[in-house]
């Protein structure tokens, strides 16, 4: 038997041996993916096309789910089928890896579909992203997927950007803790898990303008200081498997061929082992969008040099690189370093030992009651409320109206890139073909070699099922209605006597159904105005390559919300969709306000127990809200001397800039913030007064909950530096913990923090911490930090590159 098929081998001894084996194609095959309908159709997968296609083995394919819209028994047979192939008729018998978009829910039939991340993040609970992921992951590895695209990890700092809710915010702590429970969850054992990619490396949500793919603007310090933290940490911490580059350009070279960043900063400065795969058709907009490349084979080989080890969705130039590596173009040990990581990949995930899935246990593998109860929770805690004026939690008796566009649809709620999008996507794809695009997918047909003109991949996706399959699931609503979907009027219909009006469309500019909606609410007590944007890739307000300029609400909704204010009854607005709002008219004239991001199938329910006072909300924001587009970019974190204060007169630092002559420069709403139906004193700050640089601080505090019912606070902790010789942030997040209490209760929270958790770049660009006095910040919000001390940080100066903290522990008592 070959070393490499002997699994008691240690896994770095069996890829030695097998890559030993290989000719430059089979090398090659194992850097290339493609899509499902590359060799699946009527439901069956044509072993005639994988011959044609993969003689020499392959990589990967991509956006696998694709292929299990209506079944999951099906997927977990095409998945077997063609494993088998490559395990039984190639040369080497190396399995493929099936990689899907699974970010929060196994995106096909039987899946679990959860909140999306903005909601998880606003939890601030990385254990429900671990207990999501680990589902996502059973899922998933149960319908034949090994490699999943997710978890989404950017510092996302600009709310016009339309992927802003697939990321956990602004903050890298946030995010960094989030990722990693993601990552530990999805991947568990690996041997029975799901191999994460994080994505997107590096700095993809910091674009110019906000726009999908435009170049960005990021010096080397900000790099690694804050956009590359959670990669480190996703890295050090949850030993991901692979990451993926970003598609745009920063000083002048998109990043998967950029060797500063894919080479010089993820390998040698990060020391990151795994997999660098390529965005959808990164390559290819290499040659045809950035032009940096005369065709699209030499941004093949301008990619493998810079750093990239993978090509998706399809590997046409990749596959083409054994010809540079013949003409003395490409060193062959270029193709092997990126075959290592690929191969370690499928040895560690146990696909030599099982390529297989077990069809006759999918169902039961798929989702159920404990699962979607699961995905009902991280609902109601994500659930943030801005504004309260007393008027919730609505009293038992009273009469409501329900109004607006996300009053009564399932489908809003509910995040793209998932089991519904999808099937939304496929439907749009063969009715409306110009409707479906954006960055990336949006070329992946080009990829084909066929001469004639290339089918949509969306459109395409339809052939993989056999006639009348898609139909058969009977449209989106009974869909969702599967999935244990219901709207916000059911739910309040059923605990209040509800007048229920649409009043007008996401995006339309109609207004006739405006008189219906002020007459519902003159004949209620108090009306409930769902709003708001929505996700996919289908007339939407955001997504991927879905971006906005304007932070105001879409169509004619905020008419709306004036003309049925205009009655004299109080108004609630719930704020749904994949971004923010600068709601500046409804935070002087509503009643309440609650953001609700777009909390999946569970929308209805969570949203109605929180308004009439069944679930406490207590959700925390984890972007700064602005008041108006011309504020951005504006986060709680900037450096000093470049943005607003909290007002604090003992700790700020002076700003030069006097703000803006037409308007506050203040946010609408800090990042941290959100408010509860109780009240709660964070008290008794107590703190080392001085500490090594290369020791810890301990930090302690009391919380109480001093109002009448049971609620949750989210005590966080803050610090600045004042011994920099370079502009530091004005404040950074350095823990946090959820903390529950009954009426009257008080527990005492107490951070560890490790100085090597503060380093930064000093005027050496040398990663230290030096001595100097640490501001020390506890409170409710970036902006809500009553409790402040200092402690001195003393003794030589440390270099913690390669050696820095990435977490706080923090117990609860």
């Amino acid at each position: 038997m070959e070393l490499y098929k002997d699994a008691s081998q240690p896994v770095e001894k069996r890829v030695e041996d097998l890559l030993s084996r290989m000719t430059l194609e089979e090398k090659a095959a194992q850097l290339c993916g493609n899509l499902m309908p590359s060799c699946v159709e009527n439901g069956q997968v044509s072993i005639e096309k994988l011959r044609e296609l993969f003689p020499n083995g392959h990589g990967r394919f991509t956006q696998y789910s694709m292929a299990g819209l209506t079944d999951p028994e099906m997927i977990a047979r095409i998945a077997n089928d063609i494993q088998r192939y490559f395990v039984e008729e190639t040369r080497l018998g190396i399995p493929v890896a099936l990689q899907t978009e699974n970010l929060c829910g196994w995106p096909g039939a039987g899946g679990t579909l959860f909140p999306s991340m903005a909601n998880v993040g606003s939890t601030w609970q990385p254990e429900l992203a671990k207990e999501m992921s680990a589902v996502i992951g059973q899922e998933s590895r149960a319908a034949g997927a090994n490699s999943a695209m997710s978890p989404v990890i950017d510092v996302s700092r600009d709310p016009r950007w339309g992927r802003t809710y697939e990321t956990f915010g602004e903050d890298p702590y946030l995010i960094s803790q989030m990722g990693v429970a993601y990552i530990q969850g999805m991947q568990g054992d690996k041997e029975n898990g799901v191999a994460c990619i994080a994505k997107h490396f590096l700095g993809y949500a910091e674009t110019q303008s906000g726009l999908n793919c435009a170049a960005a603007r990021i010096n080397d310090r900000e790099l690694y200081e804050t956009f590359a933290t959670p990669f480190e940490a996703a890295d050090k911490l949850a030993n991901v498997s692979g990451m993926m580059a970003n598609y745009g350009e920063i000083d002048g070279m998109p990043v998967g061929a950029n060797k500063h960043i894919a080479r010089e900063l993820l390998r040698d400065k990060m020391g990151f082992k795994g997999m660098l795969t390529s965005d959808g058709a990164a390559i290819m907009k290499m040659w045809n969008f950035y032009h940096i490349a005369d065709t699209y084979k030499e941004a093949g080989l301008l990619a493998r040099k810079g750093g990239l080890d993978t090509e998706i969705p399809v590997g046409a130039a990749f596959a083409q690189l054994p010809d540079y590596v013949r003409d003395g173009q490409l060193d062959e040990a270029l193709l092997d370093e990126s075959v290592r990581r690929i191969l370690t990949i499928k040895f560690e995930y146990g696909l030599f030992e099982h390529p297989y899935v077990d069809v006759s246990k999918v169902k039961e593998a798929m989702t159920n009651s404990d699962k979607q109860a699961l995905g009902r929770r991280i609902a109601e805690r994500s659930l943030i409320l801005l504004k309260n004026d007393g008027t919730l939690p609505l009293k038992k008796g009273t009469k409501v109206a329900v109004i607006g566009p996300h009053a009564d649809n399932l489908r809003y709620p509910v995040s793209g890139y998932t089991y519904p999008a999808y099937i939304e996507m496929v439907e749009a794809a063969l009715t409306q073909p110009n409707a479906v695009s954006f960055n990336g997918m949006a070329d992946e047909a080009a990829n084909q070699k066929k001469e004639e003109k290339a089918k949509s991949p969306f459109a395409a996706a339809f052939d993989m099922y056999k006639q009348g399959e898609l139909e058969a699931l009977g449209g989106m609503n009974q869909v969702l209605r599967g999935m244990g979907a219901t709207s916000l009027q059911e739910e309040l219909a059923g605990r209040f006597e509800v007048r229920y009006a649409q009043g007008c469309s996401i995006t339309g500019r109609e207004t006739h159904g405006f008189d219906e909606a002020v007459k519902a609410a003159q004949e209620s007590d108090v009306a409930v105005l769902a709003l708001g944007g929505n996700c996919g890739w289908v007339n939407v307000t955001g997504g991927e390559g879905k971006d906005r300029q304007s932070l105001a609400l879409p169509g004619v909704q905020q008419q709306l919300l004036e003309a049925v204010a205009a009655t004299g009854k109080p108004v609630i607005v719930v704020l749904y969709g994949p971004g923010c709002f600068a709601v500046n008219w409804a935070a002087e004239h509503a009643a309440a306000i609650l953001q609700a991001w777009m909390p999946g199938p569970s929308a209805g329910k969570a949203v109605a127990d929180v308004l009439d006072g069944t679930v406490n909300p207590g959700g925390k924001l984890t972007v700064t809200i602005p008041r108006s587009e011309g504020q951005i970019p504006l986060y709680y974190n900037h450096k000093v001397g470049s943005g607003y204060t909290d007002g604090a007169d003992s700790f700020a630092s002076a700003i030069f800039s006097g703000g803006y002559v037409d308007g506050s420069n203040q946010p609408l709403y800090p990042f941290g913030y959100g408010l509860s139906y109780t009240s709660f004193a964070v008290e008794g700050l107590e703190a080392d007064k001085e500490a090594a640089t290369d020791g810890t601080i301990t930090v302690r505090c009391t919380v109480k909950n001093t109002g009448e019912r049971e609620g949750s606070e989210v005590v966080q902790l803050y610090t600045h530096f004042n011994g920099a010789h370079v502009t530091r942030p004005n404040k950074q997040l350095q823990g946090f913990a959820r903390v529950d209490l009954a009426p009257g209760e008080e527990k005492t929270v107490t951070f560890r923090l490790a100085c090597a958790q503060l380093g930064y770049y000093n005027e050496e660009m040398e990663f230290v911490v030096e001595p100097g006095m640490l501001d020390v910040l506890v409170g409710t919000s970036s902006e809500q930090l009553p409790l402040r001390t200092r402690t001195q940080l003393t003794g030589p100066a440390v270099n913690v590159m390669g050696k820095r903290a990435y977490t706080c522990p923090v117990t609860v008592e």
